[in-house]
């Protein structure tokens, strides 16, 4: 096989791309993370769900990044490997989430549970159930625990209510004249948030872990007052990585590819971001790179 200089050059641009996710970010936001989910009843609604949030970033960047390092080494080597990550918290429905989340697995749910148990080929409400199987099989695919089991079950619920309620929602927003949006923004806020919800039980320890997160969150359970900052340094250094990201990523909706609009730059702006890349990583970079969380499963 010849040598592709434009190849090897956006397979190192991926991998780079991806390795910042997962060392400035993912590796930050997990020590935050690992602190306040490793004992939850000694912290307050307020870190709880600050650390929820801070998960939904860790497990997103650590997840696409570690995607990212293969699909460019693969691209590197002459291979190419279909992409994982659509920037899924850009989803205006669970729907979409799973569209763009995983894509992977996504498939593969679709194409050997969902087609085999029938589909959407024998009625809306056996279609439903189609849902409610697939993605509690999807969750015990993560492990055998009840923690699993409730974040599928929570997903297939979610899966089937977007869609029982999407008519009526398109309706009500068109005869209360809404801007699109403005709907857009909220559509994609509300499934932000319902995914959050659905992380609780994705990473909290045990069953009960979970119902202590979600009751302090709610407000339903007592606990300690007040935010709980654990380490401000680190906390900075993954926004300082969120920023840069969500800078990437919305440029990535409006034009499709970055690497695309990077090619398209003069020398000195491409090499200008590699090296702020580098140094981002370098700078920003958490200490000793942890295990990436899907080696688990």
């Amino acid at each position: 096989m010849a040598f592709d200089f434009e190849r090897v050059q956006s397979g190192l641009q991926l991998m780079g791309w991806g390795l910042f996710k997962k060392v400035v970010i993912a590796d930050n936001l997990s020590v935050y993370v690992d602190a306040v989910y490793g004992n939850p009843q000694a912290h307050s609604g307020w870190t709880l769900g600050f650390a929820t949030y801070a998960f939904a970033f860790q497990i997103y960047c650590d997840f696409s990044g570690y995607s990212d390092i293969a699909i460019g080494a693969a691209k590197v080597l002459g291979f190419d490997l279909m992409k994982n990550f659509e920037r899924p918290y850009f989803s205006q429905s669970i729907t979409e989430f799973w569209r763009r989340w995983h894509i992977s697995l996504s498939s593969w749910l679709r194409d050997y549970l969902y087609i085999s148990v029938g589909g959407n080929r024998r009625g809306r409400w056996k279609t439903y159930r189609n849902l409610m199987i697939t993605m509690v099989l999807g969750g015990l695919w993560h492990g055998a625990s009840w923690n699993f089991v409730i974040w599928g079950t929570l997903q297939g619920v979610m899966l089937a209510a977007s869609r029982i309620t999407l008519p009526w929602r398109d309706k009500m927003a068109k005869r209360l004249g809404i801007p699109a949006m403005a709907v857009s923004g909220w559509r994609m806020l509300i499934t932000f948030h319902l995914v959050c919800l659905s992380w609780i039980f994705f990473r909290a320890a045990t069953f009960d872990d979970a119902m202590v997160i979600l009751g302090r969150i709610a407000g339903v359970m007592p606990g300690p007052e007040g935010l709980a900052l654990l380490d401000l340094n680190i906390l900075l250094s993954a926004a300082v990585g969120l920023v840069v990201m969500f800078g990437v990523q919305v440029l990535q909706e409006r034009k499709g590819s970055g690497r695309a609009w990077l090619a398209q730059r003069p020398v000195a702006v491409r090499w200008g971001a590699y090296v702020a890349l580098a140094l981002g990583i370098t700078l920003f970079g958490a200490e000793g790179a942890g295990q990436f969380i899907y080696f688990q499963f």
